[in-house]
């Protein structure tokens, strides 16, 4: 376990180097790259030098965000600093988290998801904070830096897309007085809920039907898959599955929602989300994964059959349990792959 810095620590560590590098995590989500880039241009405006990363594929949907095409493959060269935004483990940066290239450097993670373990050498985790976005929109106003339409619209898409549209049980007053900050300074909620949850491409739409129409509702354990055969079929790289968890739970009876998706290394990406009076984020985390009470998932071995059988089985093993005691379990200590 690293080091834990205090809000004034972290914000010291940016104002004291001036070459920065800044990584979004592997399969990534609005927050992390809305968090990378809204940082990326604060920094920018204080003079910093900053390379921004995603080792992994980067959807269209958040094409709009100024320095989409930043976010390519890249490791550390010769930055002083270097940051790892809303991943809870190494394993959830790719190749950017590489302790061979640390070099004695200082390594900081900002993140806000309850299963954290503190992984880093230096670590500033809320989780308090909704979103990560919410965590860099708070270090700005620290560095002095004026928001503008650019760094909005970044992490009003952290923020937005994190909180399903302010529909989660952590979005708070401060969140709200976030956005409203945020919305001054010209980002816009409805372009981003437009280009984030109303638009996708059509073999998404025809991967959502085929999902849909294949669902399981097990009593009150609503779960569904996406093989990689079905994803070819359909002509997706594997990208075209978000949202598809968020939908699953908003199926009448259903109180946990799980999604197989079979990436081509044979890996099964498992989301989970729950309705409020159901923690998922201890089901994720005995799984080797992580993330929030009501969002959470892992990074599972296959075959695909049996990951959903292992899944599946740890799910209802920790109802019957939770039933017993009347309550769902918080999160255990152990803890890697968060979804949001």
């Amino acid at each position: 376990m690293g080091n834990l810095l205090s809000f004034e620590q972290a914000v010291d560590l940016f104002k004291k180097y001036d070459k920065i590098f800044v990584a979004a995590h592997i399969m990534p989500d609005g927050d992390c790259l809305g968090s990378a880039l809204g940082l990326t241009w604060a920094l920018r405006k204080m003079g910093k030098i900053v390379t921004v990363t995603c080792n992994d594929h980067v959807s269209n949907t958040f094409k709009y965000l100024e320095g989409f095409s930043e976010l390519t493959p890249k490791v550390p060269t010769d930055e002083d600093l270097l940051v790892f935004l809303d991943g809870s483990a190494a394993d959830r940066f790719g190749a950017a988290y590489d302790e061979n290239k640390f070099n004695g450097r200082p390594v900081l993670v900002i993140d806000h998801h309850v299963t954290n373990e503190h992984f880093a050498p230096l670590n500033y985790v809320d989780v308090r904070s909704a979103s990560t976005a919410e965590i860099i929109y708070r270090f700005i106003r620290a560095f002095g830096i004026a928001f503008d339409r650019t760094i909005a619209m970044c992490l009003l898409t952290g923020i937005v897309t994190d909180t399903l549209g302010f529909r989660t049980s952590n979005t708070t007053v401060e969140t709200l007085r976030a956005t409203t900050v945020l919305m001054e300074a010209g980002g816009s909620i409805p372009e981003i809920i437009e280009s984030s949850f109303n638009q996708v491409p059509m073999a998404s739409l025809r991967l959502r039907g085929r999902v849909f129409s294949e669902a399981t509702l097990d009593g009150v354990i609503l779960w569904a898959e996406a093989s990689v055969k079905t994803m070819r079929e359909l002509g997706l790289n594997g990208n075209g599955t978000s949202g598809i968890i968020n939908q699953l739970l908003s199926v009448e009876g259903a109180k946990i929602a799980a999604f197989f998706v079979e990436k081509d290394n044979g890996k099964i990406d498992v989301g989970l989300r729950s309705r409020v009076g159901y923690d998922v984020s201890g089901i994720a985390a005995r799984l080797g994964g992580g993330g929030h009470k009501q969002a959470a998932g892992a990074l599972i071995d296959g075959p695909l059959q049996a990951a959903r059988a292992r899944v599946l089985a740890e799910i209802k093993r920790t109802l019957a349990a939770s039933q017993a005691a009347n309550l769902m379990p918080h999160a255990t200590s152990k803890s890697q792959t968060p979804v949001t």
